[in-house]
């Protein structure tokens, strides 16, 4: 089979790759005469550069990236309003992809000045496409990957109804890096909260970043000049009351390479294919720049239909599925796509809370309704109640093995509200503490280390207990994600978690807006732990953990202190006779992506393994690089390794 290929950039070329690889006869039809470089850079996902990836190791060629690990929405005035962290998001330069792309094609088969005109037919097929220069190429399969202006799509599709364009954006490369501390790479976006203004920058390289500035069309009416010297004083203008790190990007850019981009979309194809002519890329599909999806889908287009190809015995059976495998992301891409704008367009009538990540990931998704369970588990715990820390491999068994039938209600017992006002059994002071931790640590199998006590005590567990609570405004999953971690933090890094910096690191690799988390700290959150110590207070809770096990609201038993897993799962049967214990038998690999961090002997109780088979297990792991480790006084901690995708 022979594709004929018309467009030559990433969707066009990643296609030929595939196809390559499979044995097809390929032809890539490019209109530019030399290397295109149109555009900038880009954001792309895990997902688009896995794809890539695939092909590291059939060249020598090095694909530059910049890993961006925060995204930060702030105002004008410096108000910052969200910040999270990316796990799975990196910048490229669009030539470094695209040379890395041409260096696999030599110049039978990547043909340049080539711009497409028409199709010749023969039985209603495709049989040849004709450039303007009047040369033809002939082929089974022609696979149209021109772009959003496609004139294959035209071709067999007829006109496009493209959206209004009511969004401008000036893209440009500036020479001024804006520095942070430490390794923080961001994704940093100002927009304003009166009217459709932003501006972004995202570093693209060591010394570089891309900016973008986005604006509502009805606030420069008839400006369509492009030259540098007006596009710079049309930039300067428009962002006059922007921080100073926006002026500071500006003049370091050289306009002679920025352009406005006209953003625009359209709605979803019935098909992306006509008899043996197909579509990928923005030819198929175009979603509004908000998104950050373009290149990535692009990519991720390629990969499905070189697969569906070579899955299905006929062309119309392929290309079927592949529209049935990628229609509907593309429609959610669509969609959120003209949902950012519309909050971009009216920023005064959304808050924060209901803001979009401008990056298209499964994250943005909604979840799905929670249904209603039999059990509900009032539990109250503390951040450095060390009973509670021993406890958490028996929570975690309990949700895989009867999650179906029980939520837990977390509550913040308040423990230490300070040394001067703790005084409960041997534990005065926090030496009392570092003793009792190493002790506990000596009679039981979940891992701590009492030094955090001698070489920085904490004051009280009100600060993380009221983080905690701030935390569930935003996600109740997020917030016991959350609450693991700062456990981990004191029990096996000795971290002292009353300090905002540490509270804000552990929020961030929760998936946690610590923006809001800051602003909810002092206020909403601080409300919510002050009910939960007016509860614990009306229960007589005296003891941690205290859980109480409620049927249709009535409390039919109750835990104080530790108890083995098997009490907790005579309780559970006794409520609900007819529950079934659902057999853990996942992977080691995936119950690291359901717990990204665990304890040697957590792991081993979890997946019923002996300590050598979960060594065996653990280290095969790390040997690939799917996992890490941190070595605590009395142990390894085993973490997933969230860069070892790419």
């Amino acid at each position: 089979m022979k594709a004929v290929i018309i467009g030559g950039g990433i969707a066009g070329l990643t296609m030929a790759l595939h196809l390559k690889r499979k044995n097809w006869e390929v032809v890539v039809c490019e209109k530019a005469v030399s290397l295109p470089n149109i555009g900038h850079a880009f954001l792309m996902n895990y997902e688009g550069l896995s794809v890539l990836s695939e092909f590291f190791g059939d060249t020598k060629s090095h694909l530059m990236k910049q890993h961006v690990n925060l995204f930060s929405l702030k105002r004008p005035n410096g108000e910052e309003k969200i910040k999270i962290q990316l796990n799975d998001w990196y910048c490229l330069k669009r030539i470094d992809v695209i040379s890395f792309l041409y260096s696999f094609f030599t110049n039978d088969i990547l043909i340049e000045g080539r711009s497409f005109s028409h199709f010749i037919y023969e039985n209603n097929k495709a049989i040849a496409a004709v450039f303007e220069n009047g040369e033809m190429e002939y082929g089974d399969v022609f696979i149209g990957a021109d772009g959003s202006n496609s004139k294959v799509r035209e071709a067999i599709f007829g006109k496009t109804n493209f959206s209004l364009v009511e969004v401008n954006e000036v893209v440009g490369i500036s020479g001024k890096r804006i520095s942070r501390k430490g390794e923080d790479v961001i994704f940093q976006k100002i927009q304003s909260k009166e009217k459709g203004l932003a501006f972004g920058y995202i570093p693209s390289s060591s010394d570089e970043v891309v900016w973008f500035m986005q604006y509502d069309v009805k606030l420069s009416p008839g400006f369509e000049e492009n030259n540098p010297e007006s596009l710079k004083a049309f930039c300067s203008e428009m962002m006059k009351d922007f921080p100073v790190d926006v002026k500071t990007v500006l003049d370091a850019t050289d306009f002679k390479n920025a352009y406005i981009w006209k953003t625009r979309d359209f709605d979803l194809l019935p098909s992306f294919h006509k008899e043996n002519v197909v579509l990928i890329g923005d030819a198929a599909h175009l979603a509004l720049p908000f998104t950050s999806a373009g290149t990535t889908n692009a990519i991720i287009d390629a990969k499905c239909l070189s697969e569906s190809l070579g899955q299905f015995t006929t062309l119309e059976e392929a290309f079927n599925a592949y529209y049935q495998t990628r229609s509907p992301k593309i429609q959610s891409h669509i969609e959120q796509g003209r949902i950012l704008k519309e909050t971009f367009l009216n920023p005064n009538k959304f808050s924060e809370l209901e803001f979009i990540l401008p990056l298209i990931s499964d994250s943005n998704k909604q979840k799905s309704p929670l249904l209603e369970k039999p059990l509900n588990i009032i539990y109250f715990t503390d951040p450095i109640c060390s009973t509670c820390w021993i406890i958490q491999p028996i929570l975690r068994k309990l949700k895989l093995e009867y999650g179906d039938y029980h939520e837990i209600d977390y509550h913040m017992g308040g423990l230490l509200p300070s040394w001067k006002e703790y005084d409960k059994g041997i534990i005065k002071t926090p030496l009392d503490a570092a003793k009792h931790w190493e002790d506990v640590n000596a009679s039981q199998k979940m891992l701590l280390d009492g030094d955090v006590w001698i070489e920085d005590p904490l004051y009280s567990s009100f600060p993380p207990s009221i983080a905690f609570k701030a935390a569930q405004l935003q996600d109740s999953d997020k917030a016991i994600t959350f609450l693991r971690r700062l456990k981990e933090l004191v029990f096996l890094e000795k971290k002292n978690i009353t300090r905002w910096e540490i509270i804000e690191n552990a929020a961030l690799s929760s998936g946690l807006n610590t923006a809001l988390l800051k602003k909810d700290f002092s206020g909403k959150g601080f409300k919510l732990f002050e009910a939960d110590l007016e509860l614990a207070k009306d229960l007589e809770i005296t003891m941690f953990p205290t859980l109480f096990f409620l049927k249709d609201g009535i409390v039919n038993n109750t835990i104080k202190g530790f108890q083995p897993y098997e009490k907790f799962e005579e309780i559970i049967l006794s409520i609900i006779p007819d529950a079934v214990k659902q057999k853990i038998s996942c992977s080691a690999e995936t119950l690291f992506s359901i717990y990204n961090n665990m304890t040697e002997d957590e792991f081993s109780f979890l997946m019923d393994t002996s300590v050598s088979e979960t060594r065996i297990l653990l280290n095969d792991l790390f040997d690939q690089g799917k996992i890490d480790k941190y070595m605590s006084k009395h142990g390894i901690v085993w973490m997933l390794n969230l860069r070892a995708k790419i």
